[in-house]
Parts: structure tokens; sequence; C-alpha cells
């Protein structure tokens, strides 16, 4: 007896513990863009590629009950064709970022205007690949950053429909990427080891970068849709190297 009743006090602790844990709001966004993207690769070509850009974002949002801290992580694909006059849709890009951070909301006695400032974790993977070069034709590209972030919400209405405008910037602080030198084959680094200073600590002295987003929310058919802008500016000069891939578009998006 004393111990199904000490089994019953445990549950009743669990179950209590349980009851007083604040809940937690959870915001789901999916967004699919159209860019168009400017690359340069001097590794590559000394040429500018000009193309089209396709694009996918997942974020998921979550904050506690009175608290003013939310979370945020971020899963972003794009993937590119891009070309110059001669060669049209031969360089071929695919990355994939992820970002996870915290952001601390306040709303300064307005409830129709939010404020969030924190940082986000930013690691980006992919690569290009020229098919028009037989000597050094794929490039890849390996980045892992602090990045500062800040968020601006204005909820209005117009004739009662609800709208939301949002604004969100991030822009790299420091980090380290990875970057052939000048002249240095993948063969001269992954097969014969020679190190030659591949890996670079990156700042906005080094590679400035800039990714921004301008959505409007509004309601249709009972579900939250975003239509808007989105920047993305990504730059690096290393080890007598320049990289830069500049993408702005439309994106559509939901709430799920």
């Amino acid at each position: 007896m004393c111990m199904l009743l000490l089994a019953c006090l445990s549950v009743y602790a669990q179950s209590d513990s349980i009851r007083r844990k604040p809940a937690r709001l959870t915001e789901r966004r999916g967004m699919f863009g159209i860019s168009h993207t400017d690359i340069l690769d001097t590794y590559l070509s000394q040429e500018t590629f000009k193309g089209t850009e396709l694009r996918y974002v997942s974020q998921t949002q979550r904050q506690r009950v009175g608290s003013r801290v939310s979370s945020e992580v971020t899963h972003h694909i794009f993937l590119s064709s891009a070309g110059t006059r001669g060669n049209n849709n031969s360089l071929l890009t695919a990355m994939y970022n992820f970002k996870i951070g915290w952001h601390y909301n306040w709303q300064l006695g307005r409830p129709d205007l939010k404020f969030k400032v924190g940082g986000l974790v930013d690691g980006t993977l992919g690569g290009s690949y020229n098919t028009h070069n037989s000597n050094n034709p794929a490039q890849a590209r390996l980045s892992l950053s602090i990045d500062p972030s800040a968020k601006v919400c204005w909820d209005f209405h117009i004739k009662e429909h609800p709208f939301a405008l949002n604004y969100e910037i991030a822009m790299p602080l420091i980090g380290l990427a990875f970057s052939p030198n000048y002249g240095q084959s993948y063969y001269e680094i992954f097969s014969e080891g020679n190190y030659d200073h591949n890996i670079v600590v990156t700042s906005p002295f080094s590679g400035p970068q800039l990714q921004m987003r301008l959505t409007l929310d509004f309601r249709l058919w009972r579900s939250t849709f975003s239509v808007g802008y989105l920047g993305d500016i990504r730059q690096m000069r290393a080890n007598s190297l320049k990289y830069h891939q500049y993408s702005h578009g439309v994106v559509l998006g939901w709430k799920y």
C-alpha cells in the first residue's frame, strides 16, 4: 500500500508539473520564391552570370506564453540556372541554408506594433557547376556565421479585414568559410592534402552580406497567406578570389 501511495504521489506531482508548464505558441510558414540572380565567381570564370533562381523557405517560430524570448528555425533551399550572352544556362547552383536563433520581443506600448532583436547561427552548404569548364568546373560553398537579426511586424485592418506587414533583416557579423586559393585545384586540397589557407575568417570587411524579406499577410479562405519581396546579397573576397551572388525576387507563402 505504501508503494502504491508513493507511485500515486509521483504521478500526481508529474501531472501537476505538466499543468503548470507555460503553453507554447508555434507559428509555421512555408514560402516559394522566384528571383533574378547575378553571380560572379572568379575561381570558375571572370564573367558574370545572370539567370533565374527558385527558392523554398520553411520557418518555425516558438514562444512560451508570458515569455519575451522566441526561438526560430529556418530551412532555406535555392536552385539557380544562370549564363552569359554566349553560354546560356551554363552555371548551375544548388544551396542549402540552415538558421537557428533566438529573439527578444517587445511592443513599446503599442499592441499593433511588434519588434524582435536577436541573433542567428547561420550555416550554408552547396556549390556551383560550370558546364563549359574542363579545368576547375565546380566550386563548393561551405560557411558558418553569427548573424545579428531584427524583425518588425505591424498589424492593421482595412474595412475590418486583418493584415500584417512583416520586415526581417539579418547580416552575418563574423564566421568561417571554405575557399580554394588562387590557382589551387580541388585535387591538391583533397587528394594531396595541400592546405593553403582554405578556411578563412569572414566579416563585413571581407564580405558584406545581407538577407531581408518584406511580406504582407492576409486572410483568404480561412487561411493566412503572404506575398512580398525577398533579397539575398552574398559576397566574399578571399585568397585573391572574388565571389558574389545577388538575388532579388518575389515570394508567396502561407501559415500552417
